[in-house]
């Protein structure tokens, strides 16, 4: 019998709580924890003992290798006093997905909540595979034909020239998925990032399909927005989801770390 609830939260993700308070995060097999992932997309733990920046570490490691970036293994997502990045700053992350410029494109993100923010700050989620579930079937040809180029100076750890398929198979499942990051206007981030499509239809221009994908990606039934609570874990599919921020007070008060597992 496991030590823990699972609690389906809407529309996608699950609440996992231990049988007594303060049990250690490992009390959650790895490999549970990941057929819960793959059957919820993002999971969260609630009540669990809080592990420092090591014991973080050495925990993801039982998930599978971790990718090391300029910093270390893991990230502390904090407001810094001078950001060169906007995913520094107190504003709004608009959609992304995670090693988008790297070698290697992690499956999973292992987040840890230090400090919660006092209003804001939630981390939203799109399942990708809901959004092209609900698609009319010309829209779905369309976007299986779309190819996007990402520009963004190297302001922080990521950061290049890409160019992807909008629709792409998830390495795991084979489901398809989208793989799509918001273009970021210079007059609003402090680390812009510039789209270019490819292959849409003559009648439909680049500013039309940009305003109709992420109305589609922000729909209520394809989002989970997630309210951090200090001590909170969440375990996510960096293939099948995108996701961002919302904007948040309280100065410097919201700290999460982030490991990717590949």
């Amino acid at each position: 019998m496991p030590s823990y609830s699972v609690t389906p939260l809407k529309p996608f993700g699950a609440l996992v709580e231990p049988g007594e308070p303060g049990a250690a995060l490992d009390s959650v097999p790895v490999e549970e924890a990941r057929s819960l992932v793959r059957a919820h997309r993002v999971v969260v733990l609630r009540g669990f003992r809080p592990v420092e920046r090591d014991g973080l570490t050495a925990y993801a490691r039982g998930w599978g290798s971790l990718l090391s970036w300029n910093f270390g293994e893991i990230l502390d997502l904090e407001v810094h006093d001078d950001p060169k990045d906007y995913v520094f700053t107190q504003g709004h992350v608009p959609y992304h997905w995670d090693g988008a410029f790297a070698e290697q494109v992690p499956s999973h993100q292992i987040f840890q909540c230090v400090r919660a923010p006092s209003a804001g700050g939630r981390t939203f989620f799109c399942d990708t595979e809901r959004v092209l579930t609900a698609l009319p079937e010309a829209t779905r040809r369309v976007w299986e034909r779309v190819r996007v180029t990402y520009r963004k100076e190297k302001t922080a750890h990521y950061g290049g020239h890409i160019t992807a398929p909008l629709v792409q198979e998830h390495p795991h499942t084979g489901a398809p998925v989208v793989r799509y990051a918001e273009p970021l206007d210079p007059e609003r981030f402090v680390s812009p990032l510039f789209l270019d499509v490819d292959g849409l239809p003559a009648e439909l221009g680049q500013d039309e399909f940009v305003q109709d994908i992420e109305e589609r990606l922000y729909a209520p039934d394809a989002m989970y927005r997630h309210e951090w609570h200090d001590g909170d874990y969440a375990f996510t599919d960096n293939h099948a989801l995108l996701h961002g921020r919302t904007a948040f007070t309280g100065s410097a008060a919201r700290h999460l770390r982030r490991v990717h597992v590949l």
